[in-house]
């Protein structure tokens, strides 16, 4: 019995937390910091005072390191900054900079390596090729930092992700700003992350950039100016929820771009003036709904490998193409079955009075289908032919070059905080398209007299 009593003993020692420990005060001198790290004992907080401290510094136990307001840890260039190899360690309150610039070495401001449960806060990281690298730093938490990179912004040739992180469960990245890196967050093989009330923008390539990456939810953070605003790739059962994905453009520039991901939910997001809002390839059985989707090139780019996506609750508004298919048939759902989605290009006819279209209406125009196989052919959009052929389509339902339908669009857009100051432009009234082919008349006779005038003629205006 007593040999029990001892093991157990021994048991709770040994998982107690450690007591509170001493506070060690390091000045800027040469070594100083690296001295009392090496000496620190689990529970111990290491102080860093106003100033410059050279770095390289690591951290083996699980201390406190806190810097006072100015103090610097500054690498001069050293491969890593700082590197963190005690689980349970915490780093706030501090200014890194200076990293070395080799990829091959993930050359970083923070290395975080086997680890579990650091805690990184307030921490400013500036001139580094990596900000913070976590290699199987499960349960890694990353809050209220700020990190600047060295990559332009759009430079898809530049090296360096912001918060870098592989092999890495349950990661929490919360009310960050994250700009000019390759990626803003870049997460392998890093399931059921949260990532909250981040900002990830300028980025030179992505946002966030998920690869094999399971259960993550990314909540109210701000995604502008990347190349896509979220890349995820083979990585499933992912929540977006409340984020905002605005001015991401360029040739090939997304909100959020889906490569074989599915059973994912996409919600109440908002996606304005970007190139592409939605982009899914080989992405099957996820729920996209009650998201604006305004001011873009394309609304929702859907390829033919993906099925069962369902789309229900969104506004689409000002969009030049709402919806692009590259198939006739589809089996995706632009409703759910008792609620579809409001188009600001459908007939509102509402006989009975339910605030549901009377009438299904495709979201896929005909030169939409094909302009997707002729990109070229975009010149044309707002061209009287393609007006005519919109007119045509409405006359004569067997003109769709699509089966995606909206059994139940709606008359206004849904009730939802992210359309604020939106509706009102939606309800403006539009002129019909025999409306803009009869002015569009009325313009060439005008310039018509125009020319036979003694005025020097104009140059017609080119299409839009």
């Amino acid at each position: 019995m007593r040999v029990l009593a001892l093991a157990s003993l021994a048991g709770l020692l040994a998982t107690a937390p450690p007591a509170a420990g001493h506070t060690l005060r390091a000045e800027p001198s040469p070594g100083a910091a690296a001295r009392l790290l090496a000496a620190a004992q689990p529970g111990d907080t290491v102080l860093l005072s106003r100033g410059t401290h050279r770095g390289p510094l690591a951290v083996g136990r699980a201390i406190t390191l806190r810097g006072e307001p100015g103090a610097v840890i500054d690498g001069g260039g050293s491969p890593t900054v700082l590197t963190v190899t005690a689980g349970g360690a915490v780093i706030e309150d501090l200014a890194l900079c200076g990293s070395g610039t080799r990829i091959l070495t993930v050359d970083a401001g923070i290395h975080v390596q086997v680890a579990a449960g650091v805690r990184l806060a307030r921490l400013r990281l500036s001139d580094v090729l990596y900000g913070i690298n976590g290699e199987r730093a499960d349960h890694l938490t990353v809050e209220d930092c700020r990190l600047i990179g060295r990559v332009q912004p759009g430079d898809e040739n530049g090296a360096g992700n912001g918060i870098h992180l592989w092999y890495s469960e349950g990661a929490v990245v919360r009310r960050d700003t994250v700009t000019r890196f390759l990626d803003g967050i870049y997460l392998s093989f890093a399931s059921h992350a949260h990532i909250e009330q981040s900002v990830l923008e300028d980025a030179g390539r992505y946002g966030l950039h998920t690869m094999y990456c399971q259960g993550g939810r990314v909540v109210e953070s701000r995604f502008r100016h990347n190349v896509a605003g979220c890349a995820i790739m083979f990585s499933n059962d992912l929540h977006l929820e409340r984020n905002d994905f605005a001015h991401n453009r360029g040739p090939r520039t997304y909100g959020v771009l889906l490569r074989d991901c599915s059973a994912g939910e996409f919600s109440s997001n908002r996606f304005v003036d970007n190139t592409i809002a939605m982009f899914l390839d080989n992405s099957n059985r996820n729920h996209i709904r009650d998201n604006l989707v305004q001011d873009n090139g394309w609304g929702v780019l859907l390829f033919a490998s993906c099925a069962k996506d369902t789309f229900a609750g969104n506004a689409f508004l000002n969009n030049d193409y709402p919806v692009a298919l590259d198939m006739r048939r589809t089996e995706n759902a632009f409703d759910d079955g008792r609620r579809g989605n409001y188009w600001d290009g459908s007939a509102p006819y509402d006989l009975d009075g339910d605030g549901v279209s009377d009438v299904p209406y495709s979201p896929v125009s005909a030169f939409a289908f094909v302009s997707k196989q002729y990109p070229d052919l975009a010149i044309l959009a707002r061209s009287p032919a393609v007006a005519a052929l919109a007119v045509a389509e409405r006359v004569v339902p067997a003109l769709r070059p699509s089966g995606a339908i909206d059994r139940f669009p709606m008359l206004v857009p849904p009730p939802l905080g992210s359309l604020a100051g939106a509706r009102e432009a939606a309800l403006r009234p539009h002129p019909a398209p025999g409306a803009a082919l009869g002015f569009g008349a009325l313009a060439l006779v005008g310039l018509a007299g125009l020319a036979a005038s003694r005025r020097e003629p104009r140059a017609p205006r080119r299409a839009a």
